[in-house]
């Protein structure tokens, strides 16, 4: 299983693409693919995304059977820094104003 990464022009944030062709900062948010095929496919859509200079630094990661990507770093990107909560997705998230 995999997903698709970037991080955000604007500000650096790792993003996750989505079923809805937007960045989510949640990785339980991206789409999973399980076929190369379908991966290749929204890679092509999201290289859209790096040519307006909205993503940059594009790549797939490899997700375990417990949807965690397999690496460390991946898993750092998805989870969060280790040395401040301040900067942790889901702080970010749960201290957002609802619209």
């Amino acid at each position: 299983m995999f997903v698709l990464t970037a991080n955000r022009f604007a500000d650096g944030r790792v993003v996750w693409f989505t079923a809805q062709r937007y960045w989510s900062v949640l990785l339980e948010e991206a789409q999973k693919f399980s076929s190369k095929e379908a991966l290749e496919s929204a890679q092509e859509q999201a290289q859209q995304d790096v040519a307006a200079q909205y993503i940059i630094d594009l790549h797939s990661v490899e997700l375990d059977s417990n949807l965690i990507p397999n690496t460390t770093r991946e898993k750092i990107r998805a989870f969060g820094p280790s040395t401040h909560p301040e900067f942790n997705p889901r702080s970010v998230q749960e201290t957002m104003p609802n619209e």
